[in-house]
């Protein structure tokens, strides 16, 4: 069974599990995977004062109850619907945790797909925007990964960012499906400052930007969605025949 750690924010849970829908094959209700979506978010608590300031209790404690309450429950395939608990203070504690615990769990890294979807397009690009919270962007989360990668990570100066990403972002959590329009207007001017910086492609490095993929303007850049890639690795790697 497939098992979602949603919560952080819940919408973008909620999204994980829809885009795993719209990419299955399914002609029937029982076509469809058995999918657990566990969206508790007093369990886990935020992650930016941890992640900017060192405070407070470390996420990673949170989100591995989350992961053993989803094992018990008889999921096997784990997939955490947050790029940012992915950062590497919080991720690897995680699964030093899972470990000590015992659990036998696969959790599928957002971060590692997402890059690795990059790389397998063999497109001619090198230079990577990235729209993400300021946590993973003080983190270095995609910084790292990127360059590891051999791709050129672009980022807006850290107030440009705070301004024009981070806080839309967090507009979006508090929102849910009502989006407002300048919360739209303001990310796309992060988009277009991204491709002023030499950016050839987007990667939407929070599930939130992500849910508001279709109404931002890319113009020539490409788009990388972490949570669609998420969606069809999971329904490859659990059940191939169904992935349209």
């Amino acid at each position: 069974m497939i098992g979602i750690v949603g919560g952080i924010g819940p919408i973008a849970g909620v999204d994980m599990y829809k885009r795993i829908i719209d990419n299955t094959i399914a002609k029937s209700d029982q076509d469809h995977l058995p999918v657990l979506l566990a969206s508790l978010p007093g369990e886990i608590v935020d992650r930016m004062p941890f992640l900017l300031h060192g405070e407070g209790e470390n996420p990673a404690y949170g989100i591995a109850n989350v992961i053993q309450m989803l094992e018990k429950a008889g999921a096997t395939l784990i997939a955490i619907a947050c790029n940012t608990a992915h950062s590497p203070g919080i991720y690897d504690v995680l699964l030093q945790k899972l470990h000590q615990d015992g659990s036998k769990v696969d959790i599928v890294n957002l971060i590692d797909i997402s890059i690795q979807e990059i790389l397998k397009s063999q497109l001619a690009i090198n230079r990577i925007g990235v729209m993400t919270t300021t946590g993973a962007y003080r983190a270095r989360l995609f910084h790292q990964s990127l360059e590891d990668a051999g791709l050129t990570p672009v980022f807006l100066p850290y107030e440009r960012h705070e301004e024009l990403i981070h806080k839309p972002i967090f507009r979006i959590k508090a929102s849910g499906d009502s989006v407002e329009e300048d919360v739209v207007n303001t990310l796309n001017q992060g988009i277009e400052e991204l491709r002023e910086a030499g950016a050839q492609a987007i990667l939407l490095g929070c599930t939130e930007i992500g849910m508001v993929e279709k109404s931002l303007n890319f113009g020539e850049l490409i788009s990388y969605n972490p949570n669609t890639i998420m969606a069809r690795e999971l329904i490859a790697r659990y059940s191939p025949k169904k992935l349209k």
